[in-house]
């Protein structure tokens, strides 16, 4: 596959810090899941569905650790499709909160803080402003080579 220059290196760069940061997610979740249950989601540990509760949080930590190495892997090899996933993960996380949302409607609000959810938007913005900040850069770098060929 022919690497595309048009596409700015900050993007695998940007790409490669958010597939470490989510491993950083991956060991929260899994390897410190009572910690971050407790501490940083605020999850209620004292109710029958406290093995529940955690074994969902671990799981979602698992494929955090998949999603790290992806994103490590496509910064490191594949940038013109770190700038794509930089654009699919927000979109993906947008969507699947939508069907939570519908899904958890029949049910009492959550009492949970969610502490997570903070980093969690940031993380999102800084997909989103990168996604935007490179294809800005895609088209100055085209406009720059349409100029140079006339």
């Amino acid at each position: 596959m022919k690497e595309n220059n048009d596409i700015p290196k900050f993007a695998s760069i940007i790409t490669i810090l958010l597939g470490c940061y989510d491993l950083l997610r991956g060991f929260m979740h899994t390897v410190l899941l009572n910690y971050s249950a407790i501490n940083i989601a605020g999850l209620d540990l004292s109710t029958s569905t406290a093995s529940d509760q955690l074994r969902l949080l671990g799981a979602f930590g698992m494929s955090n650790f998949v999603s790290g190495v992806a994103l490590i892997l496509i910064g490191l090899y594949a940038r013109k499709i770190a700038l794509a996933m930089l654009a699919v993960i927000p979109s993906a996380y947008f969507i699947g909160n939508l069907g939570v949302k519908a899904n958890l409607a029949t049910y009492a609000p959550s009492q949970t803080n969610w502490g997570g959810r903070e980093p969690m938007l940031v993380y999102f913005g800084i997909c989103v402003v990168t996604f935007i900040a490179g294809m800005i850069m895609m088209g100055i770098r085209k406009k720059k080579a349409q100029s140079g060929q006339q």
